[in-house]
């Protein structure tokens, strides 16, 4: 994990970054194709993502987390394609000799609400798929020692993203969000970008 102190110079860039990500365009509405595409209830979706955080508090702060800030499942719910529950989980351990080890977690619980059937991201056309993602969050470090302890952090927002298909049951994903941390009453900005692997294929379903 890489972190830098926030400095105002750089909060064009981040902000600008931000607002690509979460204007990236939704798929456009066209005719009715000739089939209805359907979702297995027990399609998983894998993935994994870098993350950037900006944060907004008393002490401003930016960190750049690459090539993967935390890994994620999401689960399709029955009888409904275009809602999905999604934990997500980041964790780092430092440990250096003479010095008492930290742990540092953070984790999330999403539910996507897919603005058209995700079964559209491996379909003829490969249409991509945008989403929105509302989210609670518990973030903390834990640290050893006879002075150490542990402090965390209860956050929740939302974030705007898309899937764009690379292959069949593969898709490329990039999502904006903004949250709040209800005990520094700090808000935050935050930018993800990975990959996706659906563990189960969507398949088209006649009419």
């Amino acid at each position: 994990m890489y972190s830098v102190p926030f400095e105002r110079r750089t909060a064009s860039t981040v902000l600008a970054l931000l607002a690509l990500l979460a204007l990236a365009e939704a798929p456009e509405a066209g005719a009715q194709s000739a089939t209805t595409l359907t979702q297995p209830s027990n399609t998983k979706e894998f993935g994994l993502d870098a993350g950037a955080l900006l944060g907004l508090g008393d002490r401003s702060s930016f960190q750049l987390t690459l090539p993967a800030a935390r890994a994620r499942i999401g689960f399709f719910l029955s009888n409904n394609s275009r809602w999905s529950i999604e934990p997500a989980a980041g964790l780092a351990y430092t440990k250096v000799q003479d010095v008492p080890y930290q742990f540092n977690y953070n984790l999330e619980v999403g539910a996507l609400y897919h603005f058209s059937p995700p079964a559209n991201l491996i379909s003829a056309t490969r249409a991509r798929v945008a989403y929105l993602r509302p989210f609670v969050g518990m973030a903390g470090i834990v640290t050893g020692g006879n002075d150490g302890g542990s402090d965390n952090q209860l956050s929740a927002g939302a974030g705007y993203g898309i899937k764009i298909p690379l292959r069949s049951g593969l898709a490329f994903r990039m999502e904006a969000n903004a949250g709040y941390g209800f005990d520094n009453d700090a808000f935050r900005l935050g930018a993800f970008a990975g990959v996706s692997w659906f563990g189960r294929s969507m398949s088209p379903t006649g009419r």
